[in-house]
């Protein structure tokens, strides 16, 4: 990891990195549906982009955030309310040639304190076991396996939680 580098922003309070975390998010997209063959979700994926921040994505329910290496986006996660004592870490991603710089922790780590200082007691996330690389980094920081509480389409959802 190069922490001097590393720079996290919301994107509330930066709101000119609109355009650089909808090219992200549609980096991960193609990352999620032609890289990793996932199937299901991609039209809704796509399609929640173009409304991108909705509300449930700003404070102070939730939030975008975003990694910057030497200025540059890096990678970033969303939070946003699940239910009234639940919230859901969202669209994690990490552009590959940022990857074990620990961005991803640093990332996990903002969403556990930002989370610490809500109303929240639990955060909940949905991915996929072709995402192995996200389960281990979930596991390092905290979250532990737990049954579906959402629809998530593809053959092998992993549901996680960690309690606040």
């Amino acid at each position: 990891m190069v922490p001097g580098k590393i720079k996290l922003l919301e994107l509330a309070d930066h709101p000119y990195f609109l355009s650089e975390l909808k090219k992200l998010l549609i980096e991960y997209g193609h990352y999620m549906y032609n890289d990793l063959r996932l199937v299901d979700g991609k039209e809704n994926f796509f399609e929640d982009l173009k409304y991108l921040p909705t509300v449930q994505y700003q404070p102070p329910s939730g939030t975008f955030v975003l990694a910057l290496h030497d200025d540059s986006v890096a990678g970033c996660v969303g939070i946003k309310k699940f239910k009234e004592n639940s919230c859901e870490m969202k669209r994690m991603y990490i552009r590959p040639g940022n990857r074990r710089m620990g961005i991803g922790k640093l990332l996990c780590e903002f969403v556990i304190k930002w989370c610490g200082d809500s109303p929240y007691k639990k955060i909940l996330l949905d991915t996929n076991a072709e995402m192995k690389e996200a389960i281990l980094l979930y596991r390092k920081c905290g979250f532990i396996e737990r049954r579906p509480y959402c629809l998530n389409e593809n053959n092998h959802p992993v549901f996680m939680e960690y309690t606040l």
